[in-house]
Parts: C-alpha cells; structure tokens; sequence
C-alpha cells in the first residue's frame, strides 16, 4: 500500500484519499469516464476537497480570543496542512487520525483526537468525521468539508444549476470580501437566495456580489449540480449539518464548492471570546463528537 494515499474502488467509482489532510484527492467516474474532483493545479487552487479543522473560514484579522488571550490562526484550521496518520483501511473504507503537538497547541491550545473517514459503496462515498476531547476542559472547534468539483468537460461554470431539493427559498448570510481579501460574515448584508422548483441556474455574476454564500440553520439537507436539460451531476446530502457553504471564483475557478460545515467564518468585526463565536461545537471532557455527508455521484 502506498503509505501517502490509500486507493479505493468498486465497478462504479475510483477515489483516492491522502495522508496529508486525509483529504479526499480524487473521484473518477468509471461510467462516465470523467474526473468529478478538481485536481489542485496549484496556480488556480491548489486543494482538492480540504478538511476544515478546528476553524471553518476565517478569524477576524486572523486571531481569535480564548481566556483572555489572543492566538492567531490560519483561515480553515491547520488540519488541512498536517500530515494524519493511517488507523484503518480495507477495500472499502479507510481512516486516518490526527492528534494535537506541540505545534498545535502553541496557536490552538487543547488537547484532541481528529478521526475522518471514507467510505465507497456503489456510487456514492460517505465522508466521517470524528472529533474526541482528550483534555481536562472543554473542547472548542469547528469542523467542516470543502469538495470542489470539476466542470465536466465539453461544459462551462455557466452549464451548473444549484438544486436545492424542497426549498422555495433559502436565507443566506452574506460573506463579506474586505480590501485585504479577508472575508467574513455581515449581518448587514444577509439576504434571500430564490428558487424556482428549488433550482437556480448559475449565470455570470452570481458571484460578484457574494463571495460565499452562506446558509444557515440546516435549511439544506440535500444540494445537487446539475448539468444542461436538469441532468444530475454531484448530489451532497448533508441532513443535520448546520451550514452549506457555496464558492468559486468565476474569474478563474473551473470548478464549484459544496461545502458542509458545523460553524462558519468570523462575523465582521468579532473580537470577544471563542466560545461566543457563531457556531462554534462545545464538547466535554472525554466527550466524542461525530458526524458525516455523502457525496452521491450519478
């Protein structure tokens, strides 16, 4: 077994999954011979479908307060730069785990165990997370996915409609973009994202005004790309989960985010204390916390 990425297959799929980031680094398409996940070229994003951990999106000013005392943190976490290590893998499913160092503590200062797995089965693989509190207080994190997914190609950004099964309509908190490309939530900006039979068709500007769209309050429990003529692409079901993240950059992205996620980015402005922050997870000591979202290719 390659000790760097463990290969996963069935008749239907073919998935990768790195040790580093234990990140999800490929879904090939057997039926339809097409590569469903970005590749990472580095000049474009260099990732392809990062786990978010302890912090999904960014601290204000890239700090955060807890006790009293100031840290600073990258945008996302450092779980999607840390080499995990491999706890299980047979020839459907595979775990890697990762617990906190010196390193971490000196910008994140708890004691934790990290598990993610995945899981193949037909056409869809199931994506887990497990987050134990290893230490003698409690546990302060956030936790998310971000899978980008390919245009298919023959097809631009503009052949995408979102579907967003049984909703007329979702609120969103509007991510805001500051001049130094930091981008955090605005209440003052929050809106309303329509649909129509639950689809809206991804057309040139969608996102000039918003540079994620956030949903909140588990308004989406299933969200799909669909191709020309309503035909279904990627389905995320995410049933449970608090926040859908939507992103890409139109100027140069050939791919779409669908990211779930438990807590999002720092409100505008958010200096007070990490247990404040919206949608921040608490857990106890020697509590465990799990969760998981399917990818479904069709």
């Amino acid at each position: 077994m390659d000790t760097e990425k463990t290969i996963l297959e069935n008749d239907r799929l073919l998935i990768e999954v790195n040790r580093s980031g234990s990140e999800l680094a490929r879904i090939y398409d057997k039926k339809k011979n097409r590569e469903v996940l970005w590749d990472a070229k580095p000049e474009i994003w260099s990732r392809h479908a990062p786990i978010l951990f302890p912090f999904v999106g960014k601290c204000f000013e890239g700090q955060y307060c807890y006790e009293g005392t100031t840290y600073s943190m990258t945008p996302h976490g450092f779980a999607r730069d840390s080499q995990f290590d491999l706890s299980f893998a047979n020839g459907t499913e595979v775990w890697y785990q990762l617990t906190d160092s010196t390193d971490t503590y000196q910008n994140y200062p708890f004691h934790f165990k990290l598990e993610a797995g995945h899981r193949l089965n037909d056409n869809q693989i199931t994506v887990s997370w497990r987050v134990t509190n290893t230490d003698s207080k409690e546990l302060l994190f956030m936790l998310g996915g971000h899978p980008a997914f390919n245009v298919p190609a023959g097809n631009t950004l503009y052949d995408f409609t979102f579907e967003f099964a049984g909703q007329d309509s979702l609120k969103q908190e509007l991510h805001y973009e500051a001049p130094d490309g930091n981008g955090y939530a605005d209440a003052s900006k929050e809106g309303t994202l329509h649909l129509s039979d639950g689809r809206v068709p991804l057309t040139k500007g969608f996102f000039d005004e918003v540079l994620t769209y956030i949903f909140d309050g588990a308004q989406v429990a299933r969200a799909s790309l669909l191709l020309p003529g309503g035909e279904p692409y990627v389905t995320l079901h995410t049933a449970g989960i608090p926040y859908m993240g939507v992103w890409t950059t139109e100027a140069t992205h050939p791919f779409v985010c669908l990211e779930p996620w438990f807590g999002r980015c720092s409100d505008k402005g958010f200096t007070g204390e990490l247990r404040d922050r919206t949608g921040i997870v608490r857990l106890g000591v020697g509590e465990g916390f799990e969760a998981h979202y399917v990818i479904e290719i069709h």
